[in-house]
């Protein structure tokens, strides 16, 4: 039994069962909410878009983890400094910056990335990313956890609000600063709370952290987390994307590994939002 198994009280029900229980719900809501029989305009319709995702990947896992935790610490919403989680993620980006040119060379050769060529370039792309990442990362500090509270996580969900409400009075006018801060403080901050913050997190009380990358202990809620982040990006759409769970995936397992060397999930917001952010020019809102 590992070291991080023998200080936790694990609980199927709490630490397996009712993520994967919120993981499912957070779908069927997004799913349903696209049919909603509803006019908006288009500025309304790009913040309330905003505001769910933000209630169900910022608000909601950042209220599972204060109701049913007492040790907040296991789960990565205490910041270290940010200077530390910067350059971090500067690390990570060097190796996953170049690899995210595999969609322009997808492009030109006429595949995207909800088709199978296109993905399984993309995959090998992201494998070889999470090869390298550890590598590059081994001279930085890694931390276990960050045991001192702070507030940080909370200025973080406040723009993550305030975004909404820039979206909704100003995207028609200048959609650019709308898409800017939505991948920053609710795509980043959102997807890394939701699953490498409260899903990767209640997996390793459950499943502990047995394994090691360098200095970096980690466990199966790593690949589990990076599997259900595949998966969602696949369901979320009608029909599945199936090729659109494959390459996320690798791209969960770097977010995965940097949460773990970070001991928080913000060097993993930077690095989401850095990768998502050429979609503030290329890509929908």
């Amino acid at each position: 039994m590992d070291s991080y198994h023998s200080v936790q009280r694990k609980s199927i029900a709490k630490d397996l069962v009712l993520p994967i229980l919120i993981w499912a719900g957070i779908i069927l809501v997004i799913l349903n909410v696209k049919n909603l029989p509803f006019e908006f305009s288009n500025s309304q319709k790009v913040g309330f878009g905003y505001f769910v995702k933000c209630l169900l990947m910022v608000l909601l896992p950042l209220g599972l983890i204060h109701l049913f935790y007492k040790q907040k610490s296991d789960f990565g919403i205490y910041f270290p400094p940010f200077r530390n989680s910067f350059q971090l993620s500067i690390r990570a980006m060097s190796i996953a910056g170049p690899a995210c040119m595999t969609f322009l060379l997808i492009g030109l050769l006429g595949w995207s990335f909800r088709d199978w060529p296109g993905t399984l370039t993309l995959s090998l792309a992201f494998l070889i990313v999470f090869y390298f990442v550890p590598k590059v990362t081994r001279g930085l500090p890694t931390r276990e956890s960050i045991q001192t509270s702070n507030n940080t996580i909370i200025v973080f969900v406040i723009f993550s609000l305030l975004t909404c409400l820039v979206a909704y009075l100003t995207y028609e006018a200048i959609p650019v600063l709308s898409k800017i801060l939505y991948y920053v403080f609710i795509v980043g901050l959102g997807e890394e709370l939701l699953f490498r913050g409260y899903l990767q997190s209640a997996f390793n009380r459950y499943f502990g952290k047995p394994f090691k990358i360098g200095d970096v202990s980690f466990g199966w809620g790593l690949i589990l987390a990076a599997l259900l982040f595949g998966l969602i990006h696949a369901l979320v759409v009608i029909p599945p994307a199936w090729p659109w769970a494959l390459f996320t995936f690798f791209m969960g397992l770097t977010l995965g590994f940097i949460r773990e060397k970070d001991g928080s999930i913000l060097a993993a917001v930077l690095l989401h939002a850095l990768l998502d952010m050429p979609l503030v020019f290329f890509g929908g809102g």
